[in-house]
């Protein structure tokens, strides 16, 4: 019997699918209310219906194995539980008006099956009753919308579900306001700084404004990408705010991070990671995107002097907390470590050195800031300044730069400072702009050369393969994931069509000359005919009763016969119909999967492109040290002290856009073509002013 076909397979979502999935879940919530009052919200339903389905799906797994539910729900068969009555399905049927509580309850019953591990994470915060904050419309449109989809490991592997997580995140970043650059760093400038500070397996890794975690696992992925067991790296965390902080531990959870250390506070009030003598723990690497320009910082808590001893180059002013990160960055480093910081521009050049009457007539003590820059330069800790461009950051619009501290600097770079400006080439987009791979080149390149153009060419080479190579694999990948998502579905075309063309061709009509069994619906008809053919050539030897039994017999098996062609003949169209819709169905997800495949190469083409051509120019850039002055430049300490320690960058790179070079011929012909025009238009002017005088009042 041939095999029922459902039109529209099911199939499982691509990660283009699964983040515009996730798209339409922030869409759900759009109104005059910020993001950020509710983003917690959704990443613990989010969280919620993750876990319920997985667990789901393990427990059906283990019943299978074991042949026994109880035991298949045994907690120590599981990474996490989910008690009974609270899986996703169950909770979310609850009537309109208990539906805050049931989820209340549910998530609190959960956290207390899986402590420590779970302890807050979906409860801190978070009251579903609380509708000012969640409207309930909202949370039950929410809620159908991620029924609407299974996020077992079978529909959406980790990988997947991880990616689609951060997406998300993203996606918030870019509605959340004002506080969105402290919650989520670009995932393109994650990737720059973990390049530069270069995590290894055994570091121990920290992130004190942590955020949603996006800089900590950027670093997993670079020790990944280079060779290393991300599971070698040990992470540490700290985060003020309670729903991202929360956030953040789900994200780990979520991509599978096995030692991480997160804590909640404020980081310089309260720093959370101590040694057993209640110093501040220190870190190999330190990456971190702190809120810019904090003026609520923590002043007066330190006035009478910080037991944690950082602010030994003098305590930040009141009003601005930018260089009490830097400062809590140096301290928290070990002797040999490196740190990378996402700060605002005026790091590089507030505050006033002393003045005295020799000077410029006035007696002024030098600024809190200028001083600690200065402490910072003579102490030899700044290794690179790199200012990248505007509208980098969620909720700012201002140009930051990174800051690279370095505790040990190799000895070929001891006095120095690299200055880079990373600002001219960048992907224009709305609400942000991006740093493209090839961006990234052009900062990466004379980062490892440090200035060294020599070097800076041997390396361009190098950078321009390796991209290659992350886009070719990133191709790979994307097209491996449409595979797995469309390859099932899809199997069973070619065995389909072939059907549909034995049937077409070998009609009753063409299998009647040439009957055989095998046809799939007039092939059982062949026995009837043979049996009526057998007893009507075997009549003439019967006479009297039995000539007329059998003749009753012929006729009996020819009715039958003419039945069984009926109900051959409608099912053989049925047959061809039902083959015909599901090929049409099957070849329009074919032409889907190719047209997805298509992007997806055009995409990759592209940005291969974009890489030989910026490795081509920045190679003319590294040949060239007057262009090259223009990008970046090495500031010695004496140079640094001739400009009173202020680090602006253009007084060490040459910044400024050359104007365009016209001929004198094109030059004289504009001129005269501008000249034209203004007689036209005053002459026009002339006329208007005449008439005017002429007309009566």
């Amino acid at each position: 019997m041939a095999r029922t076909i459902f039109t529209r397979p099911l199939r499982r979502l691509t990660q283009a699918e699964l983040d515009q999935f996730l798209d339409t879940a922030a869409n759900i919530l759009r109104g005059n209310v910020d993001h950020s009052e509710f983003r917690g919200y959704v990443f613990a339903l989010l969280f919620f219906k993750r876990i319920s389905d997985v667990y789901q799906e393990e427990v059906c797994k283990l019943t299978l194995e074991l042949g026994d539910e109880e035991l298949a729900k045994d907690p120590r068969m599981h990474n996490f539980v989910v008690p009974e009555g609270c899986l996703w399905g169950e909770v979310a049927r609850t009537a309109r008006n208990q539906l805050g509580n049931a989820l209340n309850e549910a998530m609190i019953a959960i956290e207390r099956a899986n402590q420590p591990k779970f302890d807050g994470i979906l409860t801190n915060k978070i009251d579903f009753n609380k509708q000012d904050e969640l409207p309930r419309d909202k949370l039950i449109n929410l809620i159908n919308h991620f029924s609407s989809q299974n996020f077992d490991r079978q529909h959406v592997s980790d990988d997947l579900f991880g990616n689609a997580y951060e997406y998300l995140i993203r996606n918030f970043a870019s509605k959340a306001g004002k506080s969105s650059g402290e919650f989520y760093t670009p995932r393109e400038v994650a990737y720059l700084m973990s390049e530069i500070i270069e995590p290894a397996p055994g570091h121990h890794v920290c992130d004190w404004a942590n955020g949603s975690g996006g800089l900590l696992l950027q670093c997993r992925n670079q020790v990944k990408r280079h060779g290393g067991d991300p599971d070698q790296l040990f992470l540490y965390g700290q985060e003020s705010n309670v729903a991202t902080y929360n956030i953040s531990r789900i994200n780990m959870i979520l991509h599978g991070v096995k030692s991480w250390q997160h804590r909640q506070g404020d980081s310089l009030r309260d720093p959370r990671h101590l040694d057993d003598g209640n110093r501040l723990l220190r870190f190999d690497r330190i990456i971190m995107n702190p809120p810019f320009s904090l003026e609520d910082w923590g002043y007066d808590d330190f006035v009478g002097g910080d037991p944690h001893h950082r602010f030994d180059f003098g305590l930040p002013p009141r009003n601005n907390g930018d260089y009490a990160w830097l400062c809590h960055v140096v301290k928290s480093l070990k002797d040999d470590g490196k740190g990378i910081i996402v700060m605002s521009q005026g790091v590089l050049f507030r505050g006033q050195p002393e003045q005295t009457e020799e000077d410029d007539g006035q007696n002024q003590k030098a600024d809190t800031e200028y001083l600690i820059r200065e402490g910072f330069v003579k102490a030899d800790l700044i290794e690179c300044v790199i200012v990248l461009t505007a509208k980098l950051f969620y909720g700012n619009s201002v140009p930051a730069c990174l800051i690279v501290l370095n505790k040990n600097k190799a000895p070929e770079r001891q006095g120095k400072i690299l200055m880079i400006w990373a600002s001219r080439h960048y992907q224009k987009a709305n609400p942000q702009n991006l740093l493209r791979p090839s961006d990234l080149m052009r900062v990466l390149v004379p980062w490892r050369a440090f200035g060294d153009l020599d070097k800076a060419r041997e390396l361009i080479v190098e950078h321009e393969a390796a991209l290659i190579a992350e886009e070719e694999a990133e191709r790979a990948r994307r097209l491996q994931d449409i595979e797995d998502a469309y390859a099932p579905v899809l199997a069973p075309l070619p065995e389909l069509k072939e059907e549909l063309e034995f049937l077409q061709q070998v009609d009753f009509s063409a299998w009647s000359q040439e009957p055989g069994a095998e046809h799939p619906f007039f092939g059982p008809l062949l026995l009837i005919i043979r049996m009526v053919e057998e007893f009507t050539a075997a009549l003439t030897d019967f006479s009297g009763e039995e000539k007329a039994e059998a003749a009753a017999r012929i006729k009996g098996l020819k009715l039958q016969l003419r039945e069984r062609t009926k109900e051959a003949k409608q099912g053989y169209k049925d047959r061809v119909k039902e083959l015909a819709r599901a090929i049409k169905e099957l070849e329009k997800i074919q032409e889907e999967r190719d047209r997805k495949e298509a992007e997806i190469n055009d995409h990759c083409d592209r940005e291969i492109v974009h890489i030989r051509e910026a490795a081509a120019d920045l190679l003319r850039i590294c040949s060239d040290p007057e262009e090259a002055q223009r990008y970046f430049a090495i500031s010695k300490r004496a140079e640094v002290e001739e400009n009173e320690f202020n680090l602006n960058l253009p007084r060490y790179v040459d910044t400024f856009e050359p104007e365009e070079e016209i001929s004198l011929k094109e030059a004289l012909t504009n001129l005269s073509e501008a000249s034209e025009k203004n007689q036209l238009a005053f002459g026009s002017l002339n006329q208007l002013i005449s008439s005017m005088v002429r007309s009566p009042m």
